[in-house]
C-alpha cells in the first residue's frame, strides 16, 4: 500500500478507489474537496489521491490492485484480454 494512505480504513480506501475509477464528471478540485470534507483526509493525502486520477482514467485495475492498495499494480490489457502487472510505481531504493 502507498504509505501515505496507511492510516485510512478499508471503507475510505474503497470510496477513494471508486471515486477515482468512476467519477469522470467532477473536476480534480471537486474531488480534492470531497476527499477533505467527506472522507476526512489530509491535504497531503488528497493531493496524492488526485495525482493518481490520470492512471485511473486510463486503466481498469483489478479490484484491490490499484495504486491505493499496491505498489505493483495490476490492470486490464485489452490486447490480451487479461489482467497484467504494470510494474512498481515506487521502486525500492
Amino acid at each position: 500500500m502507498n504509505p501515505i494512505f496507511s492510516n485510512l480504513s478499508a471503507a475510505v480506501l474503497n470510496n477513494i478507489d471508486d471515486q477515482l475509477a468512476n467519477n469522470e464528471v467532477s473536476t480534480d478540485e471537486e474531488l480534492w474537496d470531497f476527499f477533505i470534507e467527506e472522507l476526512d483526509m489530509t491535504a497531503e493525502q488528497a493531493d496524492a489521491a488526485v495525482a493518481f486520477r490520470s492512471q485511473y482514467l486510463g486503466k481498469i485495475f483489478l479490484t484491490g490492485h490499484s495504486p491505493l492498495f499496491h505498489n505493483d499494480t495490476v490492470s486490464f490489457d485489452p490486447n490480451d484480454k487479461t489482467f497484467k502487472s504494470d510494474g512498481e510505481l515506487f521502486p525500492k531504493q
